[in-house]
């Protein structure tokens, strides 16, 4: 996350309780979320507040979905956003949450509130920070995902850097995951929305490990503008950019593949000679599957 400019992360962990923080101030960004009808707190929360089209802090808490929790898991992630609010002045508008874990337990705040003010404190822009938070939003996963790429729009560096987290319910779409992307490309939140949705289509979308859904998936772009370089003009994305992006998803996604849980094999299918991309993913996620 650290290898664009303008971005701070940070991780903390308390026994099997982990709480990542990735600042990107003033961000355009973008999500997508879990298709599943249940979907978790900290989804219906984020939902709402990407509608502003704004990040600048997301806070993600592991050990605990806050799923099957009822009012009292939105008021917990009301709790920790205005909690995070208060120390950072950052507006409560501005935050997103995410959460990975158990299902139907409450979240265990004398843990997560005082993690919230330890890993803000903690705060760095380097490589270091950047790991610490992917380690601590794992839950199953046996080790870290991290990447980085860098490409050049016009003669400019672009960069975009991100973590994600997910070994099992991976299928049909996304999986037990989260993901968080920073760019520091100049984009609106109506283009990181078609950037991301593409390459989520292309990368998390298409791996499949037991064949089980989510109800926390959660895939979150941010773009803070701090190259001066903008990658979408008159309504179009910049391939360039959209390459880059879809590279960075399609390798995270298949670290995640690789370690699926219990798994053992990584198989990857091409398909060759189909009418359109659809039938092409059609076809490759009938094979993967069976």
């Amino acid at each position: 996350m650290c290898a664009v400019d303008g971005v701070r992360a940070a991780g903390s962990r308390e026994g099997k309780y982990g709480l990542a923080v990735i600042e990107s101030k003033d961000s355009a960004a973008s999500a997508v979320f879990t298709s599943n009808k249940v979907v978790a707190a900290p989804i219906i929360h984020t939902k709402e507040m990407i509608k502003g089209g704004k990040i600048s802090l997301v806070v993600v808490n592991s050990g605990n979905a806050n799923c099957f929790t009822g009012q009292h898991g939105i008021d917990d992630c009301e709790r920790t956003i205005e909690f995070a609010s208060e120390i950072t002045n950052i507006p409560s508008t501005e935050i997103a949450t995410a959460s990975t874990g158990v299902i139907g337990r409450k979240m265990p705040m004398d843990i997560i509130l005082p993690l919230v003010e330890e890993s803000i404190s903690k705060l760095e822009h380097n490589a270091e920070s950047s790991t610490d938070a992917a380690k601590s939003i794992m839950t199953t996963d046996t080790y870290h995902k991290e990447f980085a790429v860098e490409t050049e729009i016009d003669g400019e560096k672009v960069r975009i850097g991100g973590i994600t987290k997910g070994v099992g319910m991976i299928a049909p779409n996304m999986g037990t995951m989260l993901c968080f992307l920073a760019t520091d490309a100049v984009i609106s939140s109506e283009m990181i929305n078609k950037a991301l949705k593409s390459a989520v289509k292309r990368s998390f979308n298409m791996i499949v490990v037991d064949g089980d859904q989510s109800t926390n998936d959660t895939a979150i772009l941010m773009a803070n503008g701090k190259s001066g370089v903008e990658v979408a003009k008159d309504g179009e994305i910049n391939e360039d950019f959209q390459e880059a992006l879809d590279f960075i998803c399609i390798s995270l996604a298949k670290m995640m593949a690789r370690d699926g849980e219990v798994a053992t094999k990584f198989i990857e299918c091409k398909v060759n000679g189909a009418k359109d991309e659809n039938d092409a993913i059609l076809a490759s996620k009938s094979v993967i599957s069976s």
